[in-house]
């Protein structure tokens, strides 16, 4: 028994020199070796949220280790921190336009790849959008909203003898007028206001209107929609802006009520080669512009249980309220929003302001319904320091995306400035289109210019060439 056991540990003692000795020469075989890209990563392309890949394959031994890094510039370089052959992107509108590589490196040495772009891909879906309208934009009269009563008709004679000066004319109606019963829907204060606007353009046809749409909700919103979730808020006269009622604009049942209009008119106007724009007004209170709370406004809102957060909320989500617009721009307006404390202290919050700016642009490269146009309604023949973070945001997104990204303004009230310098500051800020005040608003508006200036402006604008002034 003891000789057996002797033999078999022979046995196993030859078979592991044998193996061992074997991998020992396998071993030398594979000697030390740089670092070698075989294949290089590409470019990739993406939609906006989806997910792009940049490979590379390489050889060397031992191993290789991967730093991958980025650029927004071609020029400096910022590692990302991945130590995979394999580097995934989510598609960003902080990233169109980045260009990666990666080193690869072990103990005999590195080699960095050759360079790969992202770019944001642009869906087929923007191509069958009608176009925006470029030029000068008859912005219509408000004064009704402030007054709490019916928009009339739109009137196109106070563009009688202006001929080529006008590309567009905002129509305006109230909330108020179309759905004056919950669920109950009534189009003709709109229809009669377009029927108006075709008339003209039959009997201009080498001059012929692109209409904007403005839908007031805010003061103009009908009364069962501000009773949602509670009685009216009343907001008391101000010297800083309208008063009136407001509903809960905020809240989920009051958007979806909102929604609900949106989806309506789309069905019927979307396909209207008549309509070409959409103003976003949800959210708003005392102007059609939703990031501007004046005083009265939020005294009455914080009153009322409002926050801040309730107002980005509803801001945040106000693209998705455009949802059922799908051949038609919608126009965004943009402000710094003011950040307000339960006391009522305000301090200005650019980056939320930026981040819904950004979706807007995000909106319009990606092709999902809306496409969003970046909008203000402060354009002065200078850059105040009020919109310079919005003038600085827009032109961020516009070189971003290499100027797919639609810009477009409406000035101050008239008087004070110059409006062909303003038409000029707005084509520097990409803009290809300007609302302007008509006659009527307290101010002369367009009419304290000739025709013939009028007309240069607008082709101006058609053509981005600032005006000589």
């Amino acid at each position: 028994m003891t000789s057996r056991k002797i033999k078999l540990a022979a046995v196993i003692l030859v078979t592991i020199v044998a193996v061992g000795g074997a991998a020992s020469v396998a071993h030398a075989a594979k000697a030390p070796s740089g670092p070698v890209i075989t294949t290089q990563p590409t470019d990739a392309t993406a939609k906006i949220g989806t997910s792009a890949h940049f490979t590379v394959t390489t050889s060397g031994n031992p191993k290789p280790a991967y730093q991958w890094e980025v650029s927004t510039d071609g020029v400096s370089w910022s590692d990302i921190g991945t130590s995979s052959h394999r580097l995934t992107v989510t598609a960003t509108t902080a990233n169109d336009g980045s260009t990666y590589r990666v080193t690869v490196s072990n103990p005999s040495g590195s080699v960095t790849s050759s360079t790969a772009t992202l770019t944001i891909e642009v869906a087929s879906d923007v191509a069958r959008v009608k176009p925006r309208i470029a030029g000068l934009i008859d912005k219509g009269s408000q004064a009704p909203y402030d007054l709490g009563t019916a928009f009339p008709v739109t009137s196109t004679t106070e563009l009688a003898g202006y001929g080529a000066a006008f590309s567009g004319i905002v129509v305006n109606v109230a909330w108020s007028q179309l759905e004056p019963a919950e669920g109950q829907f009534d189009l003709t204060p709109l229809a009669q206001s377009l029927a108006a606007v075709t008339a003209y353009d039959t009997q201009n046809p080498s001059d012929p209107l692109g209409v904007k749409l403005r839908i007031w909700a805010g003061f103009a919103a009908p009364d069962w929609a501000k009773s949602l979730d509670g009685t009216p808020i009343t907001v008391a006269p101000g010297t800083s802006g309208a008063s009136g009622t407001l509903g809960r604009f905020w809240a989920a049942d009051y958007e979806q009520q909102w929604t609900d209009l949106q989806d309506a008119l789309a069905k019927a106007y979307d396909k209207d080669p008549l309509v070409h724009e959409i103003a976003v007004t949800s959210c708003s209170t005392a102007t059609g512009e939703p990031f501007v709370l004046t005083s009265n406004v939020i005294d009455a809102l914080l009153a009322a249980g409002w926050t801040t957060a309730d107002q980005q909320q509803c801001l945040s989500s106000a693209l998705a309220d455009y949802a059922a617009w799908h051949d038609t721009t919608v126009d965004y307006t943009f402000n710094v929003l003011s950040d307000v404390s339960s006391s009522g202290t305000r301090s200005p919050d650019i980056a939320f302001t930026d981040s819904v700016m950004s979706a807007c642009a995000s909106s319009e490269l990606t092709g999902t319904a809306p496409l969003c146009s970046l909008d203000n309604h402060g354009l002065t023949d200078t850059i105040t320091p009020q919109q310079q973070p919005v003038y600085g945001e827009i032109d961020t997104l516009w070189q971003q995306f290499g100027g797919h990204v639609p810009v477009e303004f409406q000035t101050i009230a008239p008087g004070g400035f110059d409006l062909c310098e303003a038409v000029g500051e707005a084509i520097g800020e990409h803009a290809a289109s300007v609302e302007i005040w008509p006659a009527g608003t307290g101010f002369p508006g367009f009419s304290a210019y000739s025709p013939s200036q009028l007309t240069t402006w607008n082709t101006a604008l058609v053509d981005q060439a600032p005006p000589a002034c």
